[in-house]
């Protein structure tokens, strides 16, 4: 019996075929057989790094160590064989030291939830190690394109791990570590993973055929290529997987696993490089070793444009993936999925490289790329590439264009290939696109008609654009966008390229050559800090910071399993509106391992996770659809099995029997405004009516507004796990409000409330989204639990998360409003509408009302509010719900009404804000002269007018963000009397905001304790009963409220025993006390009647770099200054501020929430939505606290700050709609009304730009005049050298007004 061999964190582990199955993962066998939770998991298909671990493995070839970062849910457990893989737990820890990353982040307040952290520390390690600590701060800012973090914004974790960077200055390296320095890393730990000389995988490996029979599977490992066939001659060809790096399944998952799985790995012929006129790459190398290869070869003349392939590379996947994807493995999926956007082959077909293939008879042919992609490769193995030499007469360009930065397929992809003569006329051309067409590669009828033409000659370049116009048909296939945009881009591409290679551009379009560059990013963070307060008003790493960084913080689905406890996954419905029929779960429950299938019918008491007890519950929403189907993805039942993974995948297997109603779903508010039952959809909640009416108008404004959805995208998925007690059930839920939990259990499952148990650990992440929606989960778990008698987890998997889940309301605002020259509004008549999902629940619409009125002067305003119900899951609070729709609008309105009055955008906003926010006018004056804002608007200007092809936009918004408390928020503190530790317990939820830490440090300055004594325990309802959900921006000041009232009392209670010593110590006053019989233990609760409600104000500019021919953008800076009063902590609340900007970033650039017509979610992993990730942040952010609090109201004179931020994120969306305009003018327009641009493009200007040419696009004379090429020269000859001044007129654009679509 064949076995493999691998060590983990030094131990080592010989595994047998028995203890595996085809589907376990290292990540499984790491967490469920090892027990190391510290390693996480989320999305399964190496798109958000939370599994990353390192390994440190022989190169087959070269038989060098080579130490790599892998996505530990991609690998199987058998392609570990002779690796040395290390985990969180192995960098460092509590027991043997701290490694230098974990205390280095955990000192820049790189954590906040946690989840991601052990993720980003492993992908950092395996950085720094694999490069002998030599890094750029460049490389390491670049590295981190599959590490995901919702929370902080990614500056601190930049920042942190910039500091190990070789072009760093050592002074600048290391922030004052504080308390941390204890915790340093043990010398010890540096060494622990060495196992001695006595066993050494790598000298003593065997290469024979390995060979592992699972129960329905087989897998080899192979050393040979003969290997590969000899086992398909043995096991036939008709269902087998070759497996390298295993990292297409990221891309198209698996639906059925083969029979046989073939591990390549190892085998070090595919492994080789060598030249001998070609440059000959073997099919096994990975993405990352291809790219050490062109690093090298392009220093070659021969090869100088493999810089060109290097930097395209640079784009593709992420670190951990091209670590192990393989390019032959790549090809492969390009071969069986035609309309796969391959960088791999765009990049290898510009140059006309050539495949070479093995048959099972050893037979090798070679092949062009489009005929490899009609060959069959069953039967075959792709051997190697051949990549020509070129000299310079060959010109050389690749693009990738996408959604965000890093880590994301392309929009569309492109290489261009010139061969020139010595006149610079073309011999043959290679013009290729992906994303286009299945079937569309090459630009055939283009490369024929440009044989013999000049290069750099406008009639070449017209020609080549009309045939191109001609040529390119995109594919409509959502979620991608639309053909137009995807043909523009690709047109874009193209002029790009000529611009880029001709030796002579005319200067106002020479940028248009050069792709956007992105500087290293960076920050300042003012503010100020007063020591005679410290511990308060201190900045600080949170508490649990190092912790996170070790891997040792854990999250409901980190608790260890008892032996007969089951996992369970939920069946979801496949229609959208429909009646169940009946179920047949027979396939599901022959599956060895699956234990019971559950439905509604199980269910002991009232089928609902929404009990209208609880506050904003409006209607029942069933655990389990009982009868009717009312969205596409609603749970319909329960698979129970002994493994998550089992259960998950005999769910797939349930067939259920519909009556599909013959109704089309309703998927927005656009849709639900024409529905035929639209009466019952549209809800009218709210009435302002105006008090008076202006009678100065001179100007009328008319819209509408769209704000989009979003999906919540917390690391830790909806996650829970229940527990028998004597009593009844332990409910461990990642929650942000227990009450909650604790009714909807309580009443599911028939038991009193005194009989559900609900704790919480913290969790890995929430925004809103683990309000009211993580019942849904604990319910489900509870019914599995109660119904089999045992312990159950359920952990939704990210696609049935995003999919079965509720997410942002998305908004829509119709308006008309009259203004004076000077801006004022003189009437406003507004209706707004929320998409609620399918039930009224949660409805933002009266927040949206009272804040859309609370900025600027409304009295002359009429708003009519309603919800709307949609046949999607209810939608629920996400951060800053109802403000950030209310903030985005009434800005809106105030860049509107800059437009038409043609006033500064700044001073409209300063004549409409109420009086009683005039502090804000002061605010914003500082902000400006602060930001340097006029200066840079001259100087943007200035660069616009002299670049045609890329632009610059500068924007500003404001900030009147209300709060208001609700809710108890109780704490218990307990005082130890052997040694005078305290530890404290509190309502609230610790989910990265820093409740913790924040309730600590008031604890120990309101005590005058040292920090260091005080220590704060997870949440649960025993001790925190009946208390309010962490939500709202306001948890963390309630709760250090709490305290106060607490330790006040404490002191009380101590008063007589200090007076009576004297000058004692804490421990002498709590010992004396203790021998007296005073209890030592205190509570207290806050309830909504002891805080006085507030404003947050903030100010924030945004300037963008915009590339007009693709449109991608960069974030160039960010300046943000708030008013967070007297801050807790400053560390802790600007990672808030810069966490919650990121988000707002996302919401407006680069996340989409796409339906197709069924009302399937399309957007629904990783691969297809797209937070923000370390690369898109501001190249430059900015944030400072305002130096003087406008007032002191607020605990301790602290202000909010886990959401306010986010609602100024909609300055991006101002600052693009600038640059676009003055993209616009390029075309030759000259608007005078307002362009309506659609929200939710990170590539905005695609859909805008392009579809405001569509409708003359067919009276155009060529499309080439998109870019003016009939009017103006774009290249410069010498004799005929122009100015800007001389250039000819741009064509004008009658119906300059004509808005875009949406």
């Amino acid at each position: 019996m064949d076995k493999i061999n691998f060590t983990v964190n030094g131990e080592r582990i010989i595994l047998f075929e028995s203890e595996v199955s085809s589907l376990t993962s290292l990540n499984d066998y790491l967490r469920n057989h090892l027990g190391l939770v510290g390693t996480k998991a989320m999305c399964h298909e190496g798109g958000c790094g939370a599994c990353i671990v390192s390994v440190t493995k022989t190169h087959p070839g070269s038989k060098e160590k080579q130490t790599i970062s892998v996505n530990s849910c991609l690998v199987h457990i058998l392609s570990c064989h002779e690796w040395d893989i290390t985990t969180i737990e192995g960098v460092g820890g509590r027991k043997e030291g701290y490694n230098e990353l974990q205390t280095r982040l955990a000192a820049f307040n790189g954590t906040q939830c946690g989840y991601c952290t052990p993720g980003w520390i492993m992908s950092m390690h395996s950085l720094y190690e694999g490069s002998q600590k030599k890094l750029t701060t460049r490389q390491i800012e670049r590295s981190f394109a599959g590490n995901i973090c919702r929370c902080t914004g990614y500056r601190p974790i930049l920042d942190a791990f910039k500091t190990f960077a070789t072009d760093v200055d050592s002074t600048d390296k290391i922030k004052d570590l504080e308390d941390l320095d204890k915790l340093q890393c043990a010398k010890k730990c540096l060494d622990k993973n060495y196992i001695g000389d006595d066993w050494c995988i790598i000298d003593n490996k065997s290469e024979n055929l390995l060979s592992f029979n699972m129960e329905k599977n087989r897998w080899y490992k192979a050393f040979t290529i003969s290997d590969v066939f000899k086992v398909l001659q043995k096991e036939g060809t008709d269902n087998y997987r070759l497996v390298a790096g295993n990292t297409g399944k990221g891309v198209f998952p698996l639906t059925t696993e083969p029979r046989v799985f073939i591990d390549i790995a190892s085998i070090s012929a595919l492994k080789d490089m060598l030249i001998d006129e070609n440059l000959v790459l073997g099919a096994g190398l990975s993405i990352n070793e291809t790219m050490a290869i062109f690093q090298n070869q392009m220093r070659n003349d021969d090869f100088s444009y493999l810089k060109q392939f290097y930097d395209h590379l640079e784009l593709v996947a992420n670190v951990p993936v091209k670590n192990i994807g393989t390019i032959g493995g790549n090809l492969a999926l390009k071969n069986a999925h035609p309309f796969f956007d391959s960088d791999i082959f765009v990049i290898f077909g510009t140059v006309n490289a050539t495949v070479t293939l093995e048959d099972v008879n050893s037979k090798t042919i070679e092949v062009t790329l489009p005929k490899f992609l009609q060959t069959d490769l069953k039967d075959k193995i792709i051997l190697n590439v051949k990549i020509p030499p070129l000299n310079n007469n060959h010109l050389i360009r690749s693009y990738k264009i996408m959604g965000r930065a890093q880590n994301t397929h392309a929009i569309v992809n492109a290489g261009f290939h010139f061969y020139l003569d010595k006149n610079q006329k073309i011999i043959s051309s290679n013009i290729l696109y992906g994303s286009i067409h299945p079937k569309y590669n090459h630009a055939r009828r283009v490369e024929e008609a440009l044989i013999g033409l000049p290069l750099f000659s406008e009639e070449t370049l017209r020609t080549a654009l009309v045939k191109l116009q001609e040529d390119i048909m995109p594919l409509e296939a959502p979620p991608e966008p639309s053909p137009f945009c995807r043909k523009a881009i690709a047109l874009g591409l193209f002029y790009k390229a000529i611009l880029s290679l001709s030796p002579s551009v005319h200067p106002i379009y020479k940028s248009g050559g050069d792709l956007l560059y992105r500087p290293v990013s960076g920050g300042t963070q003012i503010y100020d800090t007063d020591k005679t307060l410290w511990p308060l008003n201190q900045p600080l790493p949170k508490l649990e910071a190092l912790s996170q960084c070790a891997g040792e913080a854990l999250y409901s689905g980190d608790v260890a399993a008892a032996p007969r406890d089951v996992h369970v996954a939920f069946v979801l419905s496949t229609i959208c509106l429909g009646e169940i029929v009946e179920f047949d779960a027979s396939e599901a429950l022959k599956i060895p391992g699956v234990v019971a299938f559950l439905t509604a019918k199980d269910i002991p008491g009232k089928n609902t996770f929404t009990p209208k007890e609880m506050p904003w519950q409006d209607s029942d929403e069933e655990i389990l659809a009982s009868k009717k189907i009312l969205y596409f993805g609603q749970p319909i039942g329960l698979i129970a099995a002994v493994t998550g993974k089992l259960a998950i995948n005999a769910a797939s297997l349930v067939k259920v029997s519909y009556i599909k109603y013959k109704t089309k779903p309703v998927l927005s508010i656009a849709d639900a405004l024409v529905a035929p039952d639209k009466d019952k959809r549209i809800r009218e909640d709210i009435t302002v009516k105006a008090k008076d009416k202006g009678n100065n108008a001179t100007h009328t404004i008319k819209g509408h507004y769209d704000i989009p959805d979003q999906y919540h995208f917390t690391m830790e998925t909806q996650s829970c796990r229940v527990e028998h007690t004597p009593r009844g059930l332990h409910v461990q839920s990642a929650t942000q409000w227990m009450d909650f939990i604790q009714v909807a259990v309580s009443k599911s499952m028939d038991l009193p409330l005194n009989s559900v148990e609900v704790s919480v650990s913290r969790l890995g992440g929430a925004y809103g989204g683990k309000g009211s929606r993580a019942a849904l989960a604990a319910c489900a778990c509870a019914l599995a639990a109660r119904r089999l008698g045992r312990g159950a987890a359920l952990v939704l998997p990210l696609t049935d998360n995003m999919t079965a889940v509720g997410k942002r309301q998305a908004a829509r605002f119709d308006y008309e409003l009259s203004v004076n020259d000077d801006g004022v509004i003189q009437q406003a008549d507004i209706a707004f509408y929320s998409d609620c999902g399918i039930t009224y629940n949660e409805s933002p619409v009266k927040t949206i009302a009272l804040v859309m009125a609370n900025l600027y002067e409304t009295s002359r305003w009429s708003i009519k509010g309603y919800s709307v119900l949609t046949d999607k899951a209810s939608n629920t609070w996400c951060r800053a719900p109802g403000t950030t729709e209310a903030t985005a609008f009434v800005e809106h309105l105030m860049e509107r009404t800059s437009q038409i009055t043609k006033k500064d955008p700044i001073d409209v906003r300063k004549v409409n804000i109420a009086s009683k926010h005039s502090a804000l006018i002061d605010m914003i004056d500082t902000f400006k002269m602060d930001s340097n804002f006029d200066d840079r608007r001259i100087e943007i200007e200035k660069y616009n007018s002299e670049n045609a092809w890329k632009k610059k936009g500068l924007k500003m918004t404001i900030m009147s963000f209300p709060i208001e408390y609700y809710g108890n928020f109780s704490v218990t503190i307990s005082v130890y009397h052997a040694d005078g530790t305290i530890l404290m317990s509190h309502g609230g939820i610790e989910m990265g905001q820093g409740i913790n830490t924040k309730v600590a440090q008031v604890c120990a300055y309101t005590l005058n304790v040292p920090l260091k004594i005080v220590e704060v325990r997870s949440s649960d309802n025993l001790i925190s009963p009946n208390n309010m959900a962490s939500s709202g921006s306001i948890t963390s000041e309630c709760v250090a409220f709490a305290t106060i009232k607490a330790c006040k009392e404490l002191l009380t209670r101590l008063s007589p025993i200090k007076e009576k010593l004297n000058d004692p110590t804490w421990f002498e006053v709590i010992k004396a006390a203790h021998k007296q019989g005073i209890n030592l233990q205190v509570s207290a609760m806050t309830s909504p009647s002891e805080l006085a409600e507030y404003t947050v104000y903030g100010v924030c500019a945004a300037e963008i770099h915009l590339d007009v021919l693709t449109g991608t953008h960069v974030l160039s800076r960010v300046d943000l200054v708030e008013d967070t009063g007297r801050s807790l902590n400053p560390d802790v609340d600007v990672g808030q501020i810069e966490g919650a900007f990121t988000m707002g970033l996302g919401l407006w650039t680069t996340e989409q929430l796409i339906y197709d017509s069924s009302g399937r979610l399309l957007t629904n992993r990783t691969w297809s939505y797209t937070p923000p990730g370390a690369c898109d942040i501001p190249v430059d952010f900015r944030v400072s606290f305002t130096r003087n609090p406008i007032s002191n109201i607020g605990v301790l004179r602290s202000k909010a700050t886990g959401e306010p931020a986010l609602v100024m994120a909609v300055v991006i969306t101002f600052a693009l709609h600038e640059a676009i305009l003055e993209a616009r003018k390029e075309y030759g327009y000259n608007d005078t009304e307002w362009v309506h641009v659609a929200q939710k493009k990170s590539f905005v200007i695609c859909d805008t730009e392009c579809e405001t040419q569509s409708q003359s696009l067919d009276d155009m004379e060529p499309h080439s005049q998109r870019w003016d090429c009939d009017q103006k020269d774009n290249f410069e000859h010498e004799d005929t050298k122009e100015s800007r001044n001389d250039a000819p007129k741009k064509r004008n654009v009658e119906d300059a007004s004509t808005q875009t679509p949406e």
